[in-house]
Order: structure tokens, then sequence, then C-alpha cells
């Protein structure tokens, strides 16, 4: 991060580099000030948002460049904007990530989900020129296509709304229209499942967006690698569906429980989404999540993604999986924790904890608590190992392990039950008071030394550190001063004159 800033700030000062005269230049750099007159006289545009300074965009560039000269015959403008510099520009269409590409159309910003190769970008660029909605036959049925669900309008003639939203959403969806006399509907058709029709305006292209967004993937879809963050994304509530696949293939048992989950789906439609997993090739990860291989069971996170998760293991029924789901919803099921074994305690300096301990080891009416969270593979963790045992070993030295536990929890393979904390990435240090349910995520140095200043900033019991640290010093002076006496030779009373002039000084 510093080293970009650094790189950023150089640039300012630079500027770019000057090209060749050789250099092709087919894409140019627009400005604020260009940007309206661009966007007014440009339907179709391609727009490279782009920072001087970023590697990933140095490598799009000429990528990019080659994709201009490829489309030069469909009347297409390319162009980039340096989002560093043009930061205004960047803000309005949400620029968060250098390089990022947005498609343009009729000056209505579209998601570019293509390739960065000139291929690739070229290759999208002319699938997106074609008519937005495709019309069809009179009577046909229209069906899914390349996995995508296929929205049709139904009507006597294409209405400009639903035009609209086909051209800002071309590539999450197929768009057609069947010429129908007399009717009005819209439908989504998903593969292997029923129509599910749009009970809104087929005028009205911010409710035929917000129905295509709410139905986007399956009502009882795929879930695998390819497949999850399409889920977190479209952010709602996802319930996996994990069945044992024994001999069958695992064509067979999404076809077998199909009848189940869908009748559940339809019950949660545009709240949760529901899936079906291959327990057998996700083994690994699912075990990480869930704990255990126990099938079949029925996994509900409230938002795809989240780290809380609930689990059913009873009766595979309709009802039962329906009330299961709303119980999450009422809040009435708590949520299923991973935790390891509880550890044996051996009296050490750093006390060992899992998730079904955490709350015992770290909350306490008369202890302050520090929580180191790791993970066994954490290359930093091993790092502050060494500075959180140092630390372990002063508060012994110190005798001050009555005042604060020092724990530790293997954060890859315990949940945290307490809301306060909630690890994502490795090491994490949190700090607890005494007579409190709270945590604080700590966020000094990581050092055995930033670790102390914290805690005797902090530490509820900081008056009583300062007076036992005080006391031991004194001790120590004492005892240097017995020691000094012993080999000067000096006598009770002259070592006592000493320590009177020591102490009124």
């Amino acid at each position: 991060m510093i080293l970009c800033q650094i790189v950023a700030a150089s640039f300012l000062i630079t500027g770019p580099a000057v090209a060749s005269p050789d250099d092709p230049q087919p894409v140019v750099s627009i400005t604020k000030k260009e940007w309206d007159t661009f966007l007014a006289t440009s339907y179709h545009a391609l727009v490279n948002f782009y920072a001087p300074w970023c590697g990933h965009s140095k490598k799009l560039n000429p990528e990019f460049d080659r994709a201009a000269q490829n489309l030069e015959s469909t009347g297409v403008k390319l162009v980039k904007v340096d989002a560093f510099r043009e930061k205004d520009l960047a803000a309005k269409y949400d620029i968060k990530g250098f390089p990022t590409v947005v498609w343009f159309e009729g000056g209505k910003q579209v998601e570019y989900d293509g390739g960065r190769t000139a291929n690739n970008i070229t290759e999208w660029v002319k699938s997106a020129l074609g008519p937005a909605v495709v019309e069809m036959n009179p009577g046909s049925t229209p069906t899914p296509e390349d996995g995508k669900p296929v929205l049709v309008l139904y009507a006597d003639a294409i209405r400009a709304g639903f035009e609209e939203a086909a051209k800002a959403n071309r590539k999450k969806a197929s768009w057609r229209f069947v010429p129908s006399p007399g009717q009005s509907k819209i439908v989504i058709v998903h593969p292997n499942e029923d129509p599910f029709t749009f009970l809104g305006s087929i005028e009205d292209e911010e409710e035929i967006t917000n129905f295509l967004m709410d139905n986007l993937l399956p009502t009882f879809g795929k879930l695998d690698a390819d497949t999850f963050e399409k889920y977190v994304k479209a952010g709602k509530g996802l319930v996996w569906s994990l069945f044992p696949i024994g001999e069958a293939d695992f064509g067979a048992i999404q076809a077998k429980y199909r009848p189940i989950m869908g009748e559940v789906a339809k019950k949660f439609r545009g709240k949760y989404f529901v899936t079906y997993t291959d327990v057998v090739k996700l083994k690994e990860p699912l075990e990480k999540m869930f704990g255990p291989a126990e099938y079949p069971a029925i996994a509900v996170q409230r938002k795809a993604g989240e780290k809380k998760k609930y689990l059913y293991k009873g009766e595979m029924t309709v009802q039962k999986i329906t009330d299961f789901i709303n119980g999450v919803d009422a809040g009435l099921v708590p949520p299923t924790l991973r935790s390891q074994q509880p550890p044996v305690p051996h009296g050490g300096a750093v006390t060992p904890c899992v998730g079904s301990t955490l709350r015992k080891t770290i909350f306490s009416p008369d202890k302050d608590a520090l929580l180191q969270v790791h993970a066994p593979w954490c290359g930093s963790c091993k790092k502050l190992d060494k500075e959180y045992n140092k630390l372990a070993r002063k508060l012994q030295k110190e005798k001050l392990t009555g005042l604060i536990t020092l724990a530790k929890i293997d954060g890859s393979a315990n949940d945290s039950p307490v809301d306060s904390m909630d690890w994502t990435s490795f090491p994490a240090v949190y700090f607890v008071k005494a007579g409190t349910r709270e945590a604080i995520e700590y966020e000094g140095e990581r050092t055995a030394k930033g670790l102390w200043k914290y805690l005797k900033k902090h530490s509820t019991k900081a008056h009583e550190i300062r007076d036992r640290q005080s006391k031991k010093s004194l001790e120590e002076l004492q005892k240097a001063l017995t020691t000094l006496q012993d080999k000067l030779g000096y006598s009770d009373s002259k070592m006592d004159s000493l320590e009177s002039c020591m102490a009124s000084s």
C-alpha cells in the first residue's frame, strides 16, 4: 500500500511517460471536462477506468488498444479514463478498483463481465451490439440457454420498459418477445424449473429489473465453486441441501430431492435461494464450514457468505424444513458453532481455548483477558506467537497472572459464540475488560512491548499493576542495597542513613 502511494505521488509530480511517435494510439484518455459530450455522442461505448501506476491496468491497456482496432468498423468507441486523476468521474460510476471496464449503452451504465484480452473484449462487445430482445414466432416457448435464465414477454408488442431492462441486463439473462395478442405478462424460466410469472407492470423498467435480480438464480440451483460468488453477490439468504450421494450419481440425487426442496424454495422465494451441493467433491470445504460430515442435513445462512449458520438434521419433509427456516428467521434457533474438543488444562502461561470454552475463558468478573486468534498455517501468526509468549512470561515474572488472562484459540477450526468477535483474518487480538461481555479488537503494534503498553493503559487493573510494579521495584532496590552493604562492609546505621538520603532525594 505504501509503495502504491509513493508511485502514485511520483506520477502526479512527473506525469505519464511519453509514448514513442511510432506507437499506435487508438484509445484516447478523456477527462471530466470532455465526458458529458463524449457520452451524449456515443450510443455504444466501452470505457477503461484505469490508474497509471497500477500493474493490472498496464497489462490491460495494450489489450484494450488492440480491441479498439478490432472494433473500428463497428462504430463503438473505446476510451480510457485516468480514474486516479478523475476522481469525481470514478466516484460517479462507483469505481472501486483498477482497472474497471464499463459498458455504456444510450448513456446508461451496464456491467461488463467479459475477459481482459483483446479477443475477449472484441467478442463481448460484438455480442452486445445485437438486439437486446429477440423476437420469437407466435406460440413458441423459449427455453434457457447457456445456463442463464430467460425472461419472456407475452404481449401484442414489445414494451419500452422491457426493452430498456433488457439493454441494461442483457448479459445476466436471455430476453425474448413472443407476439401474443390479448396477453400481457412476463415470465422467467430457469433450466428444469417451471416458469415464474412477474406480477408488476410490464411497462416499468425498474420493476422488471428488480424481478430479474430477485430471481436471477434458480429456485433450486447447483451450488459449487463457480456459482457461490453469484449467490453471495445476490445478497439474499442461502439454504444448503446436503444429501448423501452413496452409490447414486450427483444428478440422480438432485432429481430425487427436487420435489421436496423445490416446494421449500417456493415458500421462501425472494428471501432465500435453495441450493444443492455435491458433498463428495466439496467434502473438505463443507467440513470446514459445517463440521464433520453427517448427511442428510440442511444448512441455513441468513445472508449468503456470512459466518453464522444453522444446521438441521431432522426429518427431511417440506413441513419440517419450512418450520426450521421460519424458526431461524424468528430467532428461535441458535446458530451452530464449530468447536474443537476442549483442551486438557496444563497450567501454562497462555490458556488454550475452543469455541465451546471461549466464553468461560475470557469473561470474568474480576480478570481482564487478552485473546489471540490464530491459524496453524498462518505465517504472521507464528511471528505473533513469539511476542505473545514473551508477554506471557513477563506477566508471570511480574506476578500479574491473577489479574490478566492470556488466551489463545485456533480461529480456523472454531467459530466465535460472541457477537463482538467475528474473525475473518488471522492473526487477530481481542481485549476484554473484567466484568464486561464486549470484546475490543486490538489494533496496535503486534509486539510484546506494544501489547504490554496497551494493557497498562486500558486494563481495569491498571492501578494495581502500577502498585505491584512500584512495590517490586522497591523490593529490588532494597535487595541491591543489601548486596552493596555486604560488599562494602557498611554497618546497618550507615545503610539506614543512605536509604534515608535516597528516599528524601
